[in-house]
Parts: C-alpha cells; structure tokens; sequence
C-alpha cells in the first residue's frame, strides 16, 4: 500500500532542478485504474485501486520496449489524451519529493508528491512546497483528469 501526498509549489523557490525524465502517461481503463507510461520508449503498466484519500494499492510492471508506431496506437486506445511531463527527483528529510513539470495541454501545472514510510509519518517541507494547497484529494489534479480536463481549460481561479 502506497500513502502520498501532493501539493502545489511555488515555482520561484524551487531549486535547480537536473535530469528530468519526460513521460508520456494514458489510461486504459478507470477502475481498478490502467495505466502506461512511457519514458524512453520503455513502457510501464501499473494497475491502482484506492483505498482512501492518499492511500491505495498499486501493481506496476515493465512491460517492453516500443516503438513510435506503438506509442501512437496506444494513445488512441486510451480513454483521454494521454499527458506529458518531466518528472524531477529531490532528496529532503529523507524524502523523495517527485516533482511534475507538465507541458502541452496542462502546461503552468507544476506539482509535488511524496510518499510517506507512514500515515502518521511527521512531514517536514521544502520551501518550494505551498503546504496550503495539499491537492492530494482534489480529483481534479489526478493524471486521468488532466487528461479529460487539462489545466489551460480551468478557469481563472486556479
């Protein structure tokens, strides 16, 4: 079982962020959710069924290497417009924190998530988290809804 959470970041203080790795991300079905990303035309597979907010089991497998006729076809066997992003990695307190840059469709979109050793686990944030904005339960910033709803279709008061 996975517990994470996710928020918003104040993108002026984020440090230097190095050796992004773009991904490519659709869905296949919504529940239990199927899911692929590719990232350096090496597919992954992962099944999530959520448990509760911020909790849920998660399955997830290489699956093979693709080529761009692959990628194309398996973009339109999803049930949205797959998403892209660069995914950052930043080590603080012992913690991984991934940060998503998004692009195209939901570009401006910037997040952190961490996953926690326990629900009761004392978290301690970086300065370029805005631990006012915990999105971890707000559907609308899940990857299968920013494919169905991007961020640039949101109004003003993001």
């Amino acid at each position: 079982m996975e517990i994470e959470r996710k928020f918003l970041v104040y993108p002026e203080h984020l440090p230097k962020l190095t050796q992004g790795v773009k991904i490519i991300q659709g869905y296949l079905a919504e529940t239990p959710s199927v899911r692929f990303r590719i990232i350096d035309n090496q597919m992954v597979i992962a099944i999530k069924d959520y448990y509760s907010e911020g909790k849920r089991f998660e399955l997830e497998t290489p699956a093979k290497m693709i080529n761009w006729e692959e990628i194309v076809k398996l973009q339109q066997l999803a049930i949205c417009p797959p998403i892209v992003k660069v995914r950052y990695k930043v080590n603080f307190q012992d913690l991984i924190w991934e940060i998503d840059i998004y692009q195209g469709e939901n570009e401006g979109l910037i997040t952190a998530e961490v996953e926690l050793p326990s629900e009761d686990y004392p978290l301690v944030f970086p300065l370029w988290v805005n631990k006012e904005k915990e999105i971890t339960g707000d559907l609308r910033y899940s990857n299968l809804n920013l494919g169905r709803r991007p961020f640039s279709q949101w109004k003003v008061s993001k």
